[in-house]
């Protein structure tokens, strides 16, 4: 059963205490974030959802440990603040059998974040949001989760059941991860196992300590996901997943790590548990990917802007991958370059971009691309990756990539700056670029088809641009 209870002490919700804080609040309230106002007092909710529920406009509830909702709908209205303790693992969690309808809008998100006071946030303060659902995955349908005490598995045979539906969220703060490290639970939001019949949308995942989006199995559509300032990870995709994904901005800002050789997207079979089928087979388009030499207070261990390893694979169209000091796109294993030449799930890489992406901003591990079983083009004797990165080869190889350094890029001047002060400029200048066209050509049904690579090039495409996101997350204060 549901336990609620109100605080009297406004657990999460302060008054700034320092008077730039104020200032960055007002600039940012200026330059156009719509960002919610609630009654400070919180509603604490612990324990099990098993009859529907609604959490209503301007009103702050706290998570008090592991809540999860079972045989029942959650749902979220706009304008709602829901904090997650950060002295206990805590958690919201749809079950399987249960639902959520957590649709905020462009001026009035849903909003999940840490309850410490503003300015005093930190990374993994609490796990975050996950949902489990009933599509397949690759370890028999039965994906493992453990969160506080409880036990969860995600999975089942319905590809196109749905969830619910998650759109105009934020989550700040979260990733936390399990007590026992389980790399699954890491990300600030999981999508595991979830069909086909749900799309999420309008997504932004801030400071995770860990991973942004966790995608692990299932067929969950996901479109416009603003990621950045993760721990390790923006995008990890894994356990048999095989959805379609377009528009996600992925980048490094001012963020450390004490890791080597990190990617922004990581794509795998098997984060954990055997490597089966359903096999990881994504198809992306629209990635805008900015790595640790993008911004110059970041980390240049970020970088690697998409790496695909542990048997994974995906096509992969009309994105901008910039910033990585070492390799855009990395295919790491002998199977992966294998699948370039596959007849079916084969690997595509085609009408992307890359930019200020290292001496190799393509390459694999085996490096020696024939013995490896790579792309061949047996008549021209075509044998190297960048053969088939360039379409030389007839066989199998790509098209429309364009693989030297383009001219322009994304503004650094503001998106590396203070977006506090300025709302920065999320997009590609279309007077400027020098970017190629896209292609739509087999993408279809759920995919839009802008006229530009990347999530976004045009102050006139607004799903980012139109303010509902918040670059001022650690200092926003909620009350009203």
């Amino acid at each position: 059963m549901l336990a609620i209870t109100v605080l009297i002490a406004a657990t999460g919700c302060h008054k700034p205490l320092q008077d730039n804080q104020i200032e960055n609040d007002q600039l940012a309230k200026k330059a156009g974030l719509k960002n919610i106002t609630v009654d400070c007092t919180p509603i604490t909710l612990s324990g099990s959802i098993t009859s529907n529920t609604t959490l209503l406009t301007g009103k702050t509830y706290l998570l008090d440990g592991i809540v999860d909702v079972k045989g029942a709908t959650l749902t979220i209205q706009p304008g709602t603040l829901i904090l997650g303790k950060s002295s206990v693992e805590s958690a919201l969690v749809i079950d399987k059998t249960g639902q959520i309808n957590a649709v905020g809008t462009a001026t009035s998100p849903i909003v999940f974040t840490s309850d410490k006071a503003p300015g005093s946030r930190t990374a993994g303060d609490w796990l975050g949001v996950f949902v489990f659902g009933n599509a397949p995955n690759n370890q028999s349908n039965s994906l493992a989760f453990t969160l506080g005490s409880n036990s969860y598995t995600a999975g089942g045979t319905t590809s196109a059941s749905s969830a619910g539906s998650l759109q105009f969220v934020q989550i700040h703060f979260a990733g936390k991860g399990n007590s026992a490290g389980d790399r699954l639970t890491q990300s600030a939001l999981v999508m595991a196992s979830v069909g086909s019949g749900m799309t999420i949308r309008n997504i932004q995942l801030t400071n995770s300590k860990y991973d942004g989006l966790g995608v692990y199995g299932g067929l969950v559509g996901v479109k416009e996901v603003f990621s950045y300032k993760s721990g390790r990870i923006e995008f990890p995709i894994s356990q048999g997943y095989r959805g379609n994904m377009q528009s996600l901005f992925g980048y490094k800002d001012n963020v450390s790590t004490t890791t080597t050789n990190l990617p922004v997207m990581d794509i795998t079979n098997n984060l954990v548990g055997s490597d089966n089928a359903p096999y990881t087979y994504p198809t992306i388009s629209n990635a805008s990917l900015l790595g640790g030499t993008y911004c110059s207070g970041s980390d240049a261990d970020y970088d690697r802007g998409i790496e695909i390893r542990l048997n994974g694979n995906a096509q992969i169209y009309n994105s901008v991958i910039e910033g990585f000091p070492q390799h855009a796109l990395y295919l790491n294993g002998a199977n992966i370059i294998t699948k370039t030449k596959a007849t079916t799930d084969r690997l595509i890489f085609s009408f992307s971009s890359f930019r200020n992406s290292g001496v190799n901003p393509y390459a694999s591990n085996p490096g020696n691309w024939q013995l490896a079983g790579g792309c061949v083009d047996v008549p021209n004797g075509k044998l190297t990756m960048q053969d088939w990165i360039d379409g030389s080869t007839s066989l199998c190889g790509q098209s429309g990539n364009q693989l030297t350094l383009i001219a322009t890029g994304y503004d650094n001047s503001t998106l590396c700056g203070n977006k506090c002060s300025s709302f920065p400029h999320l997009y590609l200048d279309e007077m400027t670029t020098d970017l190629d066209a896209p292609d739509y050509g087999i993408l279809s049904g759920f995919f839009d088809q802008p006229d530009y690579r990347g999530a976004l090039q045009s102050s006139a495409n607004t799903w980012l641009t139109s303010g509902w996101i918040d670059f001022c997350s650690l200092t926003r204060d909620y009350c009203q």
